[in-house]
């Protein structure tokens, strides 16, 4: 991690970054696997809205998640 080799406030505000980042795509890939198990349509959506929701928010500032298709692959190793 940068803040571990640089010893500044932006090394630090990197690392935090790269951590929440981290964060935010295993819960990504926990809802995916999820998703494969779930039977109930509503609980699907709201699953894959909140997948949606993530992917936005490790994108461009102005991405918007929408009500159209989306199909993204992931090969994760989690």
């Amino acid at each position: 991690m940068p803040a571990t080799i640089l010893k500044s406030p932006q090394a630090v505000k990197v690392t935090l970054a790269i951590i929440e980042t981290f964060s935010k795509i295993r819960a990504l890939s926990r809802n995916i696997r999820t998703l494969a198990e779930i039977e109930d349509k509503k609980e699907q959506k709201d699953l894959m809205q909140k997948s949606g929701e993530i992917i936005a928010e490790n994108s461009e500032d102005d991405l918007h998640t929408t009500d159209i298709e989306t199909t993204v692959e992931l090969n994760s190793p989690f």
